[in-house]
């Protein structure tokens, strides 16, 4: 089997720090199939190159390419509003993608598209499809397309059209394929699917090395990007009442983003710098030692102004698979996963005295309790590995064939 997975989100080298759940689906799915990844070009990067197991291919889509400012950074969305240019460029990568999806099937005989987000990977590949099905198309969808359509007038239309050019569909959150319910207006008959982790990376073993903590006290630990909807700010309001519990604590943020700036300056109206620390970016290893040292990990996702949230987020089953007592918030796709007072903690989005709560029960929790057994045994079931095999079978009835 030949599979091209197509994506405006994938890293530009291993441990830089980008969003990798993507890449990582597809290096585990080549132990099931030829492995081809289709990812937007950017300055400095590599257009052809093998990473781990999968064959990357990077398309350009504006000139000149120093210019290209749409699909890396912080993302389309907060490229769109920070850059003129960026805003120029989503025609030319919808139809670069499209062009290149049909280029690279045709070139390496593709039989399956796996593409994620509706837009614009997803409609790309409707496009590069055609009405002639040259390829079996299996489409993602995450959270931020959904939400981004149901909010255009045309939303529903773009959907539909996809959906039809669309011979299996894949969400990663039951309250995601609700969503897409909605927008499209009659059921999508998506099949639910969370992403994965490298449960043994962030395990690790006795002797594993953990990051020792900047705090007397111990850590707390968030990891992602500094977007509203991660609910950094949540968190920091919510730090201030676990501290009067906790004095020794403090809050370890590794990420990078738009609105750093502003959490700093929340930092400092709180007037607690003392106990938060900014990391900055840091690669999958690094992020491992600090879940394996934290005392719990805090996934406090909240729905923004526009109206979306996460579908769900990987540092969920990353913390599991540390050990870690996994605090989040009770959106989209985390509930899946996360289930209150059997595996984890969930709280309230937005409501910073909930989440301190949440967080203070997540502290008190005895080490070995059969609540963090239950976790670890959670991020089992989602191994990448295992993932990786479901998503074959799920190619594997898209082509009419079993699995290997």
């Amino acid at each position: 089997m030949r599979v091209l997975i197509g994506a405006s989100t994938f890293p530009l080298a291993p441990g830089d720090g980008l969003p990798r759940f993507v890449f990582d689906l597809a290096d585990s799915l080549a132990d099931h199939a030829r492995v081809f990844a289709l990812a937007p070009d950017a300055p400095g990067a590599a257009r052809s190159e093998r990473m781990g197991r999968v064959e990357v291919r990077r398309y350009p889509y504006f000139w000149p390419r120093r210019l290209q400012a749409l699909a890396y950074g912080h993302g389309i969305r907060e490229n769109l509003r920070a850059s003129a240019w960026a805003r120029l460029q989503p025609p030319g990568l919808l139809l670069a993608a499209a062009r290149a999806t049909r280029a690279l099937v045709r070139a390496e005989a593709i039989e399956l598209v796996n593409s994620h987000w509706i837009v614009p990977q997803g409609l790309a590949s409707a496009l590069a499809r055609g009405r002639r099905a040259r390829f079996r198309h299996v489409l993602s969808v995450h959270a931020g397309d959904v939400y981004l359509l149901r909010r255009l007038p045309f939303g529903r239309a773009l959907a539909r059209f996809v959906l039809r050019r669309t011979d299996l569909c894949l969400a990663v959150g039951s309250h995601v394929k609700e969503s897409l319910d909605a927008l499209l207006g009659y059921p999508s008959r998506a099949l639910l699917q969370p992403m994965g982790a490298h449960v043994a990376l962030f395990r690790g073993g006795a002797a594993a090395p953990r990051e020792p903590s900047p705090f007397a006290a111990g850590h707390l630990l968030f990891t992602g990007r500094f977007s509203e909807k991660k609910g950094a700010a949540t968190l920091l309001r919510a730090l201030p009442r676990v501290l009067e519990r906790h004095p020794g604590l403090g809050l370890v943020l590794i990420g990078y983003g738009s609105l750093e700036a502003e959490l700093r300056r929340e930092v400092e109206r709180l007037g607690i710098a003392p106990a938060v620390l900014f990391a900055g970016r840091l690669g999958h290893e690094e992020i491992a030692r600090w879940l394996r040292g934290c005392r719990a990990a805090v996934v406090p996702s909240v729905v923004d102004r526009f109206g979306e949230t996460e579908g769900m987020p990987t540092v969920v089953v990353e913390a599991m698979a540390a050990g870690a007592r996994v605090v989040g918030s009770e959106v989209d796709g985390i509930p899946d996963v996360l289930r209150h007072g059997e595996n984890g903690w969930l709280a309230r989005p937005g409501d910073p005295e909930d989440l301190a709560a949440k967080i203070l029960l997540a502290l008190a929790e005895p080490a070995g309790s059969p609540l963090l057994r239950k976790s670890r045994e959670t991020a089992d079931s989602l191994d990448w590995s295992r993932v990786a095999r479901r998503y074959a079978e799920a190619f594997a009835r898209a082509l009419g064939a079993p699995a290997d």
